[in-house]
């Protein structure tokens, strides 16, 4: 069973998917993207001065963006570890590979509004999602073979941006329970908007993004 570092230090190791049909890919295509901002746009300070230092809104999100946390016209998310997702100008998913994969097929489950809601990669197990579908962004991953099961909710600020995780862990077979958070540091972001690299404690994560 693979261990569960959940999300960017997750969103690397463990959020670290086959398609489940036409109707539902369509459901992205059409009533999945989102031309305007998921969050409030104001660019003023308290002096009413426009702050150039704030990172432009996501003006493009889809239910396949938001599960690997980017926005905007992006072609191509990867990082270090073999994770790597690819997408076509809509938005929409058309490759996915985990660390774990190799050359086989990772199985995707969606919902019944096209939000990828479980993988199944075969060696490293199987996980799942949930979103906040409001402002369409991944809010929680977990993963478990039966006796053992973890859970990272992720906690953003009010700009969207990642901030922390809370974790819970549970083993049937010990019968324990823990629960733990950790801060989450966006160390970098790319012009888009982006973050390309994360840090939480002393692991960090990077990730290389490709628009179209």
């Amino acid at each position: 069973m693979r261990g569960i570092l959940l999300s960017p230090v997750l969103l690397a190791v463990c959020l670290v998917v086959v398609s489940c049909g036409s109707k539902k890919q369509d459901n992205v295509e059409n009533n999945g993207i989102n031309e305007e901002s998921q969050f409030a746009n104001d660019t003023l300070n308290e002096n009413g001065i426009v702050d150039e230092t704030v990172v432009a809104e996501p003006v493009f999100v889809t239910p396949d963006l938001a599960f690997m946390e980017v926005y905007g016209h992006v072609k191509s998310v990867e990082y270090p570890n073999g994770r790597k997702a690819v997408f076509d100008e809509k938005g929409n998913l058309v490759d996915y590979a985990t660390e774990y994969s190799g050359e086989n097929k990772v199985m995707i489950g969606r919902d019944d509004d096209g939000y990828i809601v479980s993988t199944y990669d075969g060696p490293g197990g199987s996980e799942m999602f949930g979103y906040d579908k409001e402002k369409i962004r991944l809010i929680q991953t977990a993963a478990g073979d039966g006796a053992y099961y973890s859970e990272c909710n992720i906690v953003y600020d009010d700009n969207g941006n990642v901030v922390g995780y809370n974790f819970v862990s549970e083993d049937m077979a010990e019968e324990t329970r823990d629960e733990w958070s950790a801060d989450v540091e966006i160390v970098a972001k790319d012009e888009h908007g982006n973050w390309t690299e994360l840090k939480s404690g002393e692991a960090s994560v990077k990730r290389t993004i490709i628009y179209y």
